[in-house]
């Protein structure tokens, strides 16, 4: 399983102003990726919740997060290439707009409610909806001389086992029907992967 554990430097914001720059390097046009790659799961915080723990409100409900995988989908890429012998930033202006919205297997009251209980959980920023719009830029990233590779961007996700429950009258958590699934967006994710020498 591929970990990457480097993520700040690789997530895009708004960017104003940025030019091209006059260089050999060359960018095509972006088309749709399908890769997904595996990240470290984050830390629970807490056991809130947790069936067979203790409450202290009978009749209260609650769920129950499981993290199962946090991965990046990707949505996009462009290819890249640096004939310089000194390395060259490398950029691509968004040209499709992407949304990535939070997903359930089951029906769910209140998602921005479980989307709360994910930051109280795992400590990170979900949203209900994560955007690429275009007036963002992927980039830039330095490409070595010689190189070439592929601007790749898209969301960072964490898939999730819920399970709902109940304080009972023994001040217990209990489980109530089956888990249900979720996939929450964490934040947009670009990355530089260089591929080798320029061929030919």
């Amino acid at each position: 399983m591929r970990r990457r554990r480097k993520i700040a430097a690789a997530l895009c914001t708004f960017v104003i102003g940025l030019t091209a720059p006059d260089i050999a390097a060359t960018a095509e046009e972006s088309s749709p990726g399908t890769s997904a790659e595996d990240f470290d799961l984050p830390q629970r915080l807490n056991d809130d919740f947790k069936p067979g723990t203790s409450c202290s409100t009978p009749n209260m409900n609650g769920i129950y997060p499981i993290a199962k995988r946090r991965w990046f989908k990707q949505t996009d890429a462009a290819s890249v290439a640096n004939h310089n012998d000194h390395p060259v930033p490398v950029q691509q202006q968004i040209k499709d707009v992407r949304t990535q919205t939070l997903e359930t297997s089951a029906q769910v009251k209140g998602k921005g409610d479980l989307v709360q209980l994910m930051n109280d959980t795992f400590g990170f920023s979900y949203v209900y909806t994560e955007h690429w719009g275009l007036t963002q830029v992927v980039g830039p990233y330095d490409l070595p001389a010689g190189k070439q590779g592929r601007l790749v961007w898209g969301f960072l996700i964490l898939d999730t086992t819920n399970q709902n429950v109940k304080c009972g009258e023994d001040l217990v958590w209990h489980k109530v029907g089956s888990p249900f699934d979720a996939s929450i967006p964490e934040s947009r994710y670009s990355e530089l992967r260089v591929d080798g020498a320029i061929e030919g």
